[in-house]
């Protein structure tokens, strides 16, 4: 069950509440909508003469992505925002958007995407430095930049009306939970608490009500109350400053999984021994040589 998790959490794979391939659109409200497709999430907005969809995931799932548009409105779809310069999000905006949408992106995902291509992505059209807010007549889609976090140009993006956030790869509802990814190898851990700080300080700006996350767990719960951001941060805050005791104790780092109480982490979603002894061994880089 723990590895079926992981890998959900991972979105390797779907939860039992979707069979594998599966894709289903979800109606957030205020014109807002998920489109879910094998395990995987992205949020299109529904404005009064315009579309803004977001990660196109593949050239094979934006097919569907497009059908699901069009099941629910026959408006343009003018603009496609990315999160991040994943190759898992990024490609297929070709498929669903076609040539005339402008592509969104944080300004380091273009000159990621530039250095290393993928086929089917489309190269950012439009870039932001600190913050963007694109309009769709009635409802918005604002993007905000807080530094590497995960990856280098996560945009943390805010819908209007429905007072939505989405946080891309570090939120996944329904619970706080320990990354499917042990080497934790997406992850800039010297700014990542105070990433969450910031997305805490700009939802309680902007009036955000629920969050939501990139990775369907249960899509029945593909929503979750604001405060789950802060209970991921704290999971982030535990586990960094368990690792720095110990390292300021001079335990080796092969040593801290052994020695360091973890029973803080316990009720976290996917929470295993082992998996956090190699985040440890991972965090205690930070540490001794500060990135």
């Amino acid at each position: 069950m723990l590895i079926r998790q992981l890998l959900v959490s991972a979105g390797l794979i779907l939860s039992t509440s979707l069979p594998l391939q599966a894709a289903e659109t979800l109606d957030f409200g205020d014109g807002l909508y998920a489109f879910q497709h094998a395990g995987q999430q992205s949020l299109f907005l529904v404005g009064e003469d315009r579309v803004i969809a977001t990660d196109p995931l593949s050239a094979v799932a934006a097919r569907d992505y497009k059908a699901a548009i069009r099941a629910v409105t026959d408006k343009p779809i003018t603009h496609v925002a990315y999160t991040s310069s994943f190759f898992n999000r990024v490609p297929g905006g070709a498929v669903l958007a076609g040539p005339d949408a402008e592509f969104v992106a944080q300004a380091n995902c273009k000159t990621n995407l530039e250095a290393t291509p993928h086929p089917d992505a489309v190269l950012p059209t439009q870039t932001y430095t600190d913050q963007m807010t694109l309009d769709a007549g009635g409802a918005s889609l604002s993007l905000h930049y807080f530094g590497q976090s995960y990856g280098t140009c996560l945009s943390v993006m805010i819908f209007k009306p429905a007072n939505v956030m989405w946080v891309h790869g570090l939120v996944t509802p329904p619970a706080a939970s320990v990354p499917a990814d042990p080497t934790l190898a997406n992850f800039y851990l010297h700014n990542l608490v105070q990433f969450f700080v910031y997305v805490e300080e700009l939802a309680a700006a902007e009036g955000v009500e629920q969050v939501a996350g990139s990775v369907v767990v249960d899509s029945a719960e593909s929503l979750a109350p604001v405060g789950l951001i802060t209970e991921q941060r704290v999971f982030w805050d535990t586990l960094l400053r368990i690792v720095e005791a110990e390292y300021n104790k001079g335990t080796p780092a092969q040593f801290i999984p052994e020695r360091a109480d973890m029973t803080a982490l316990e009720d976290y979603a996917g929470y295993d021994p082992q998996h956090i002894g190699t985040m440890m061994r991972r965090i205690y880089s930070l540490y001794r040589i500060g990135r």
